[in-house]
């Protein structure tokens, strides 16, 4: 994990969520990087889960994401420019690769208000539901 740099000790639980974060395509709450971590490295509890985001979220490797489902998840920091799309069926969450804002598109705000950012939820059915 090359985490001894900025202080933090190397351990097979904390690798094992880094590793199912870093492969997730979407933010994971705190249960499914759980269950996902499980299924690679054995002792690993929702305790040992809360605290290693704690520390990633100090150190500023993980970032958290709330949707409006109200449901806190979490994914790597470094990823660009994204939104999410929720699937309705199985609620599961994904990444969008575009953004849907086309750049240099102006948008309907009321006379005074800057936009600054923009944070995006689709929801629909994702293709695995819609078979």
């Amino acid at each position: 994990m090359a985490n001894e740099k900025v202080g933090i000790r190397t351990t097979n639980q904390r690798e094992g969520v880094v590793q199912v974060l870093k492969e997730s395509k979407g933010p994971l709450t705190p249960q499914e990087i759980l269950e996902r971590t499980q299924k690679i490295t054995s002792n690993v509890g929702i305790a040992t889960i809360y605290r290693t985001i704690k520390l990633l979220s100090e150190t500023n490797k993980i970032v958290m994401v709330t949707l409006p489902d109200g449901q806190t998840r979490y994914e790597m920091a470094h990823l660009d420019h994204h939104h999410h799309f929720k699937c309705r069926k199985c609620s599961k969450i994904f990444d969008l690769e575009h953004c849907p804002i086309e750049v240099g598109k102006s948008l309907s705000l009321p006379n005074g208000f800057t936009l600054e950012g923009h944070e995006i939820t689709l929801f629909g059915i994702c293709s695995h539901c819609n078979v």
